[in-house]
């Protein structure tokens, strides 16, 4: 049974790097304390990576906890409004910072209270950018710059035209789901080893389609050769001395060998910035999570492709039609890729439902699909670092060949 349920969303700065995660917590219904039990597991430090945890604070309880086992360096407590300014939070505040820490102050609202006490101490403030009154905004814009090094954070960024707003109000930080939509970005071409690969995944997905004619398709591209040899020479095959194209598609098998085009294929998108590569591992994460659920009778095969392209259209800026024709997919992960219908369409629930921290509708999500609730969190954190070991040596050969 899973001891913690947590979920991460990325913070981006203006000019697209990721910045970090809010990392949020939920205790489970047995009342085991999910940021404490994160900690003792690991699972905090392999979900922030790299990168500042900014860790919403509920009462001035968790803020206690979170000051006494945090790491001051990468964590920054988030302080919602509701907390307050009394003596003993202002304490454990002004612990944090004296040890190194920061502090945002969350979800400022349009007119003063008793938050704004905390405005001079706050390093970070966020605010919500879904307001129709944009003056109303603006003020709240103004009244955080009390403290002119403050950096703020534009929360609930849906659509272009609240981050239009929010650029131009001079937020410093964005995060919200417009970041893993494809309309607003402009449209890119298929990189030519994508197309391949598309090509092949199809092929493979076919019984009739012999090993011959996929050790053909593959000996005409290099770069799928030199990715497949990669994966055969894993430590998780641990095959050594492959003699031919079609010893390595043995070794691996079918299975494997879609698994590892549709990774392959996600990973061929190489941006420029931090959200391009979001986007790539958001995508991985998001298979891997719909696979891990493979225990409910539906073939993990298909889980994991619908997974994967249910973002590939933000990831590659094409429409979600124009890639499922590419690839021969089953009937049953159409309906779920573009119906949202059929014994797949649920997993997409879960998984989109989660990651967005909504856990009273993945752990609905969840039970429609036959899963214990209490066990998504441990699923979620599974996903999370199988996609680092999976993705870090495709990273390293796209520099390698850079």
């Amino acid at each position: 049974m899973s001891d913690f349920c947590v979920v991460r969303q990325p913070v981006f700065s203006r000019d697209s790097e990721l910045i970090g995660y809010e990392i949020r917590f939920r205790d489970t219904p047995e009342g085991r304390d999910s940021f404490a039990r994160s900690f003792l597991t690991g699972s905090f430090d392999n979900i922030r990576g790299d990168h500042q945890a900014f860790v919403p604070c509920g009462d001035a309880h968790f803020l206690a906890r979170l000051v006494e086992i945090a790491n001051p360096k990468t964590t920054i407590p988030l302080i919602p409004p509701h907390v307050g300014s009394e003596p003993h939070v202002m304490d454990l505040l002004e612990r944090y910072c004296m040890a190194g820490g920061q502090i945002a102050l969350d979800q400022l609202t349009t007119t003063p209270d008793s938050s704004d006490a905390l405005l001079p101490y706050a390093h970070w403030v966020r605010i919500d950018v879904r307001l129709d009154d944009v003056e109303a905004l603006a003020r709240t814009v103004e009244r955080a710059r009390v403290n002119r090094e403050v950096l703020l954070i534009a929360d609930h960024v849906y659509d272009p035209g609240q981050f239009a707003v929010a650029r131009n109000l001079g937020f410093d930080a964005y995060e919200g789901s417009y970041f893993s939509r494809p309309e607003p970005l402009p449209r890119t071409e298929l990189p030519s080893s994508t197309i391949s690969a598309l090509r092949l995944m199809g092929q493979a997905r076919d019984p009739n389609v012999q090993d011959r004619a996929l050790e053909d398709a593959i000996a005409t591209d290099p770069v799928l050769t030199f990715q497949l040899l990669r994966i055969v020479n894993s430590a998780s095959v641990g095959a050594r001395g492959v003699t031919s194209i079609g010893h390595a598609l043995r070794l691996i098998g079918r299975h494997a060998l879609l698994r590892w085009l549709a990774v392959a294929i996600a990973a061929s998108r190489r941006g420029g910035t931090d959200l391009d590569a979001h986007l790539v591992r958001q995508a991985v994460e998001r298979a891997r999570l719909c696979e891990m659920l493979s225990g409910t009778g539906r073939d993990a095969g298909t889980l994991f492709l619908v997974g994967l392209f249910s973002l590939l259209d933000a990831v590659f800026r094409l429409p979600i039609e124009e890639l499922v024709d590419r690839v021969a997919l089953s009937d049953e992960a159409k309906d779920a890729l573009l119906e949202r219908s059929g014994p797949y369409a649920e997993a997409l629930n879960f998984a989109e439902s989660y990651e967005l921290g909504m856990f009273e509708s993945a752990a609905e999500a969840a039970r429609a699909m036959g899963v214990d609730p209490a066990q998504i969190g441990e699923i979620y954190a599974g996903a999370l670092s199988w996609t680092s070991e999976i993705l870090e040596p495709i990273a390293a050969d796209a520099g390698r060949a850079a």
